[in-house]
């Protein structure tokens, strides 16, 4: 079992040269207690994304941590020119030696879209071409690509990721043509914060998808088995009421810059509840309590989920960062052993 992080990086009351700071100290803590990878959102003008930038925040996490796996999940390709945005990705994993995760997707906002000029009905073609591009610009030494969006000839390839072909993928939890064309590229699946029964039918649908493409070309020496994941946020206390109590309010400030930009435009994005107590008690998406509630809890929806490599957000809302670096104290002690050994 592998334990990663998962991280918005939403706004709160902190001034952001501490915020970036403190948020890179966790990190380096993280890195210590062996958890396995660190993934951050892509966002832009919006209170849920202090990081619009993914990679200049992965640069600097890479020059303070050792092992710790790094990634975005995820960049929307979308918004990026791909062979740009493929000379990033190669500089960090070259700067994090070997460490980074690319984390890949078409773009969940409409609202961020829009003000890109694009919409959510034209991002699947974008993702197609720009993901054809960037895996032409791993694997080849010159790039020439005629199609709807981009247009090269001839380009030399002078960067190139340590991990061959390209760093490990993840993907959000997919559907129809993208589940299987994800699959055929080896990527790790994440499904989010549903509830365990929805992410066990995404796990298993995956799965299928990961058996009909074992084929395919670019799977070829890579993992025989795919990582699948999903996200809760986790706050632990000494006392399951204590743990509540600091959720409550920091579960209610992510969910309001989740919101902000869907609400600018007069409409409410509901991806995700806004009630703390339906996403404790019926979704699931919020695992608070003392290590040992936390500990059943999270072995309880791994085991009804069928995921392998759980991403933790530690992190959020109104959470000070001594809040998070206690409860991620607690976890790392008491509860990660557990976990780690399933």
């Amino acid at each position: 079992m592998k334990i990663g992080l998962f991280d918005h990086l939403d706004r709160n009351e902190t001034p952001l040269p501490q915020f970036y700071e403190e948020r890179i100290q966790f990190v380096e803590a993280a890195d210590a207690a062996g958890i396995d990878s660190y993934h951050m959102a892509e966002h832009h003008w919006n209170p849920v994304g202090m990081a619009p930038l993914p990679g200049v925040f992965l640069g600097a996490l890479a020059a303070r941590t050792k092992k710790i796996r790094l990634g975005p999940l995820a960049y929307a390709l979308a918004f990026h020119n791909p062979l740009i945005l493929a000379e990033e990705i190669s500089m960090l994993d070259q700067m994090s030696n070997g460490r980074m995760e690319l984390g890949v997707g078409r773009g969940i906002s409409p609202w961020e879209l829009s003000m890109f000029g694009k919409t959510i009905n034209e991002t699947r073609d974008l993702f197609r071409e720009s993901m054809d591009l960037m895996i032409q610009y791993f694997t080849s030494d010159r790039v020439t690509h005629r199609g709807a969006r981009w247009q090269y000839y001839d380009v030399p390839v002078e960067i190139k990721p340590i991990q061959k072909p390209f760093p490990p993928l993840w993907y959000g939890s997919s559907s129809g043509v993208t589940r299987d064309y994800i699959a055929s590229l080896g990527a790790a699946m994440n499904a989010g914060w549903a509830p365990a029964p929805r992410i066990k039918q995404a796990v298993t649908e995956y799965r299928d998808a990961w058996e009909r493409n074992k084929d395919a070309p670019l799977r070829q020496g890579r993992a025989a088995e795919p990582n699948l994941g999903l996200v809760r946020m986790i706050v632990v206390a000494d006392s399951d009421a204590e743990a509540e109590k600091i959720a409550q309010p920091a579960y209610e400030r992510w969910y309001k810059n989740l919101e902000h930009q869907a609400n600018s435009y007069g409409f409410t994005a509901a991806f995700l509840t806004g009630s703390f107590e339906i996403a404790r008690r019926r979704v699931g998406s919020v695992i608070a309590g003392t290590p040992e509630t936390v500990k059943n809890e999270l072995i309880r929806t791994i085991t009804e989920s069928g995921v392998n490599y759980p991403l933790l957000q530690f992190a959020l809302g109104t959470l000070t960062h001594a809040e998070t670096m206690r409860s991620f104290d607690l976890f790392v002690r008491e509860v990660l052993p557990a976990v780690k050994a399933l």
